[in-house]
């Protein structure tokens, strides 16, 4: 329920920024749509612009009450635009358009209008009538609304994407608002990924602007994403002081805010149950989450607050009590993510009871969960990813038209025989160049995407394979008397190892600070979050062409696991080095040489095929217990 409401604030809130470009069109909430009508009905209607703005009115008049008579004048501004030639019009009543169908639920319908008025606002940039706020005001108007269609069908990859085309406009106006929730919403996506990392640095950045605009709201809602964050990670004195935050807002505000003031105090119990061990104060917070419950409580709500009853009877070693809680924290017919800690919980309870029929259920649905979600998150980031490719196409094709146009405008003026040399030989070197781009970026993706089914196979093969088998086997000694407790708590850390495995996964997937800051940053980000490994850089980070940096960050991710995996070692660091002819990158661990033995697996065989495409060469020494090196060297072109 949050979820949708931030959603719609950011639908609102970007309505109002677009709408203030534009004086005449801002108050149409306040206009009489009735007597609007009778105007065009009458003996003398409105012609040109004045007729345009009373679509205009009319349009917006009735988009919260009467959608058809909404998309009605909307196609008839759109009619009038193509007569009188206002592109800003238009653009403004297809975005209503794509309002109606969001409204609806067609989203698709929602995202072909939104992408229509996103090249209408694309052929304004080479109109003097149109200034560069003009543009802006509809560019990060549209890509929001793009972004929340995306958000609401959990296209977390596409969402974020649009949501990130948006913030550098509403950064570069101030408009702290919009910022806030643009940030927030990428900060609960991130979340919902299982990458903490940028979850909280989105969160961070929200409560900042949030502050600054004095929107106490999102600074609670952001806090309360950060509460999670900081209790995954351990950090119980950055939970109380989040949950703190929170709790002064939602406790002021029971009334409208029931839902998240309950996510609140149910954190204040685990902090007490978890990290003060005070189970008295957590049942006191639980109990009060409990009165708090009622018939419009969502069942997200609810859930969250059985589970919490379950996890205070297993902390009093109450079983059954334990049990009848989690069982009723699954009732929902539908089955999230969430569901397999509490499939794990039964699990334990069971060993407990000494019911390995019980176990032995919640174990296979704990697998069979796990495996769900790593493939629904596989699949449907390939498909985001391939209209991401389509759209950036597309785009790339309006900016060619774009700047054909220019030149064709420049050539214009020539005359004579050099103008039509310069015509046909700009044709030609367009035509060529397009054509071998397009093949390009045809073979790049085919090739990127091979690759990272490969990757990401074996990643589940050699991360996951061997854990779940471990657990099977443990599962398979819980029938032998006299071992079930051990090994069923054995079982149940392995598979909490296998789940944090299964989000390490996930977050490689797409390195998303390589795109946006780097592959300096990107490495350092990756190499902070393994064990014992180091990362140094010397040189000049602009001399790394960009397409070294996939190249590179998939390389050294595949030495790090492999130096993981194999040597055994103490540290393992990292060094990137580049000047104007070369790029070095060095990978080094103290181990016992066991990365020799795996010289001729799969895994270093990637390494040597991405190496030579990028024209590279690729040294290791490595002896057994005496450690390892490997260095390659790229010519820099």
């Amino acid at each position: 329920m949050e979820r949708f409401f931030v959603h719609i604030l950011a639908l609102l809130w970007l309505s109002v920024v677009c709408l203030a470009g534009y004086g005449q069109y801002s108050d149409h909430r306040n206009r009489n749509v009735d007597s609007l009508e009778m105007v065009l009905n009458g003996s003398n209607p409105p012609q040109g612009q004045e007729l345009m703005k009373a679509y205009n009115n009319l349009m917006w008049g009735y988009l919260n009450t009467d959608g058809a008579k909404s998309r009605q004048y909307a196609l008839k501004a759109i009619d009038l635009s193509y007569e009188e030639n206002m592109l800003n019009a238009r653009a403004d009543a297809l975005r209503v358009l794509g309002l109606i169908a969001y409204g609806n639920d067609d989203y698709d319908v929602a995202i072909e209008y939104y992408n229509r008025a996103l090249e209408v606002s694309d052929s304004m940039k080479n109109d003097s009538r149109y200034s560069e706020s003009d543009i802006d005001d509809n560019l990060s108007v549209i890509y929001g609304s793009i972004a929340n269609v995306y958000n609401m069908q959990d296209k977390v990859h596409l969402a974020i994407h649009y949501y990130q085309k948006a913030l550098p406009i509403f950064e570069k106006y101030g408009w702290l608002e919009s910022t806030a929730i643009l940030y927030y919403n990428i900060g609960e996506l991130y979340n919902s990924m299982g990458n903490s990392d940028e979850a909280r640095s989105n969160y961070l950045m929200a409560v900042d602007a949030a502050q600054k605009s004095g929107d106490s709201l999102l600074v609670a809602m952001s806090h309360k994403g950060l509460v999670a964050i900081y209790n995954d990670a351990g950090d119980m004195a950055k939970v109380e002081e989040a949950a703190n935050v929170c709790y002064e807002y939602y406790r002021n505000h029971i009334e409208e805010e029931k839902g998240d003031y309950i996510v609140t105090i149910l954190a204040f119990a685990r902090l007490q149950m978890n990290h003060y061990k005070d189970l008295d104060r957590a049942e006191g917070y639980i109990s009060e989450a409990l009165s708090l419950l009622d018939d419009e409580t969502g069942w997200e709500t609810r859930s969250n607050v059985y589970t919490a009853c379950c996890e205070l009877a297993m902390a009093r070693k109450q079983w059954k009590k334990a049990e009848e809680y989690a069982l009723m924290s699954l009732e929902d017919e539908y089955e999230t993510y969430d569901d397999i800690g509490v499939y794990v919980y039964l699990a334990q309870i069971y060993a407990e009871l000494g019911n390995n029929e019980g176990v032995k259920e919640y174990s296979e649905k704990i697998f069979r969960g796990m495996a769900q979600f790593a493939n629904s998150n596989y699949q449907s980031g390939l498909s985001q990813m391939a209209v991401l490719y389509e759209t950036e196409k597309k785009q790339a094709a309006i900016e060619q038209l774009t700047r054909e146009k220019r030149w064709y405008m420049i050539g214009s003026v020539l005359i004579g025989c050099i103008m039509l040399l310069v015509a046909l030989l700009f044709f030609l070197l367009w035509r060529n160049v397009r054509k071998n781009r397009q093949n390009a970026i045809v073979v790049a993706k085919l090739s990127g995407e091979v690759a990272e089914r490969v990757r990401i196979a074996r990643d589940l093969h050699d991360r996951m394979g061997g854990l779940l088998t471990s657990i099977k086997r443990n599962l398979e000694y819980a029938e032998n008397p006299g071992e079930t407790n051990e090994s069923i708590l054995t079982a149940k850390a392995q598979t909490d190892e296998a789940m944090r495995e299964m989000r390490n996964v996930a977050h490689h997937l797409l390195p998303e600070s390589l795109k946006r800051y780097g592959l300096r940053v990107a490495l350092g980000d990756y190499c902070r979050t393994m064990k014992n490994v180091s990362f140094s850089f010397v040189g000049d980070e602009k001399l790394i062409p960009n397409q070294y940096d996939e190249a590179v960050y998939c390389i050294v991710y595949e030495l790090v696991n492999n130096a993981v995996k194999n040597a055994e070692a103490n540290h393992i660091r990292v060094q990137l080095f580049a000047d104007a002819e070369t790029i070095v990158v060095n990978v080094s661990d103290d181990g016992n040489g066991g990365i020799a033995v795996s010289t001729e697996g799969s895994g270093m065989r990637n390494i040597k095929e991405r190496v030579d495409a990028i024209g590279g060469t690729f040294d290791v020494c490595s002896e057994p217990g005496k450690g390892s090196e490997v260095n390659i060297e790229i010519r820099n072109k």
